[in-house]
């Protein structure tokens, strides 16, 4: 089986890990465990978990421990999904990409009033620190 894939069951079948944002990188027996989570005993029992797999040679715990009532970018594009979905008037086109609290939308639309609604949709969210609108009309 796959070192790559033997750290991912590990650390979804490890009860005291409570990072559903855990993403891994391997290379060489070399993992990198990158993401948020809420405590640092998450991050910590991620760490032992990985530990435990065989052909784990080092491990980079980069996993950003989350202050009390930060917004990830994860959390941030959760919410911009939710509501560019729930407003009649932005088309499925529309994307929106959060990278550092800064959300990109992208797409095509029919008219202006929709791409205006797009960026209201998302601009107050908590945590966005601007937007990019980059939707074209057609």
């Amino acid at each position: 089986m796959e070192l790559g894939v033997m750290v991912r069951d590990a650390l979804n079948g490890d009860p005291a890990v409570h990072g559903h944002e855990i993403g891994v990188a391997v290379e060489d027996g070399v993992v990198t465990l990158i993401g948020n989570v809420d405590t640092l005993r998450d991050a910590v029992a991620a760490e032992r978990a990985v530990k435990r797999v065989e052909g784990v040679r080092s491990i980079a715990n980069v996993l950003h421990v989350k202050a009390l009532n930060e917004r990830t970018d994860t959390d941030i594009a959760r919410e911009a999904l939710h509501r560019l979905r729930n407003n009649v008037a932005v088309p499925l086109s529309v994307q929106a990409v959060v990278r550092d609290g800064y959300v990109t939308l992208d797409g095509t639309v029919s008219w202006m009033h929709q791409r205006a609604a797009a960026e209201n949709a998302v601009r107050y969210l908590s945590g966005v620190k601007g937007v990019a609108n980059q939707i074209l009309v057609a």
